[in-house]
């Protein structure tokens, strides 16, 4: 299986964010494809609709699609590997997920079936990124059974 994560922005060169995610990354047996999208500076309906558009340009093939939205249901890390391994077990050869630039996404992604919430704050779109890779490789942990979820 493969994971693609699709987020507008990119990591600097060698950033603390960047090397936090690449840790959790490597420690995935999974395929990690982090897909940094073009950052628009329109307004805000020409930024959401431009944004939209490069995502989608993402989507072909996808057997799972995942929003993360403050809006979205807010679950456990075990109700998230309960997701990812049921996912994994229906032979799913792809998941999407889709983190939001810094006006939100299109309201077209919020009406998807797995629209998760990391909570009711408002996080930076590359802190999410760390957030959802560290839950990744947790619910990769969870599904093993190590003691790393504890």
């Amino acid at each position: 299986m493969r994971i693609d994560i699709i987020s507008p922005g990119k990591f600097k060169e060698k950033p603390p964010y960047f090397k936090i995610f690449d840790y959790y990354k490597r420690r995935i047996s999974l395929k990690i494809n982090l897909i940094e999208l073009k950052l628009h500076n329109f307004d805000k309906k020409k930024k959401i609709l431009l944004e939209k558009q490069d995502i989608t340009k993402h989507l072909k093939d996808t057997g799972c699609l995942v929003t993360l939205d403050k809006s979205g249901r807010k679950i456990s890390s075990r109700q998230f590997a309960e997701f990812m391994n049921k996912e994994l077990n229906n032979g799913k050869k792809k998941i999407s997920f889709i983190i939001g630039g810094d006006l939100g996404l299109d309201n077209f992604f919020k009406e998807k079936k797995n629209v998760f919430s990391f909570g009711n704050q408002t996080w930076p779109h590359l802190m999410v990124r760390i957030m959802l890779i560290e839950q990744i490789y947790r619910a990769q942990e969870i599904i093993r059974g190590t003691s790393y979820h504890k």
